[in-house]
């Protein structure tokens, strides 16, 4: 009975998972660029609109808090704009507590081009990359109410199900987070970032682990490096 009793209890605390995690072909959009060609992107109008119909409008059923925004400039000149927020939303009645999210976006990159048969660099603003971090950091937010879970998470299994790291390549259509490793270009920046969280060193690992691919070693370099672990 007692069994019963959980089963029926866990069920209930997947209801709005369940609602959620399923993402229609036509909210997909195949990335055709980049490391993670071949995968897919969820658009993020269908995001909101899930929001909207399992929470209520915007304003009134769930919204967002901008916590900090802030820019990291890498070794290259470019510049990535970060953004963390807080998600809330309304359940029978009662807002939850803040659900955390990242984003991130290239905020100036340099390209290369050739004037007078000399490579330079010239510098790209995307004046639409602190929008695209917001809405990156939504993304991060709702995935853990379970939106969208069923392109990021194929099966249903837990880390005690399937060996820590797997030989198989990862089936098209299924995004991976980006891998970080000390040697990764991105490592001074990750570290910044993570020098900038006022958590503990629990609560920044669980967030680390939501923006990247990263191993348990790599992980306590990260916190060492960035002084939130001795």
């Amino acid at each position: 009975m007692e069994n019963n009793k959980q089963v029926q209890q866990d069920n209930g605390n997947l209801s709005i998972y369940e609602r959620m995690r399923s993402v229609p072909s036509e909210a997909k959009k195949a990335i055709e660029a980049g490391r993670l060609k071949g995968k897919s992107d969820i658009n993020p109008m269908w995001r909101i609109k899930k929001l909207t119909e399992v929470f209520g409008p915007v304003g009134f059923g769930w919204y967002t808090e901008v916590i900090k925004t802030w820019t990291e400039v890498d070794e290259n000149s470019d510049v990535a704009v970060f953004v963390d927020i807080n998600l809330f939303v309304k359940k029978d009645g009662e807002w939850s507590k803040p659900i955390y999210g990242n984003g991130g976006n290239k905020l100036i990159s340099h390209e290369r081009k050739y004037e007078n048969g000399t490579q330079v660099l010239v510098p790209y603003l995307d004046d639409d990359a602190y929008k695209k971090a917001y809405t990156d950091a939504i993304s991060v937010a709702a995935k853990a109410l379970g939106v969208g879970a069923d392109v990021y998470f194929e099966k249903d299994v837990t880390k005690y199900d399937a060996p820590v790291q797997s030989t198989q390549s990862q089936p098209a259509g299924v995004p991976t987070l980006p891998a970080l490793t000390s040697k990764s270009p991105s490592w001074k920046s990750a570290v910044a970032f993570t020098a900038s969280l006022k958590d503990d060193a629990e609560t920044i690992s669980k967030k680390i682990r939501l923006k990247y691919t990263i191993s348990d070693e790599d992980l306590d370099l990260l916190l060492k490096q960035s002084g939130k672990k001795s």
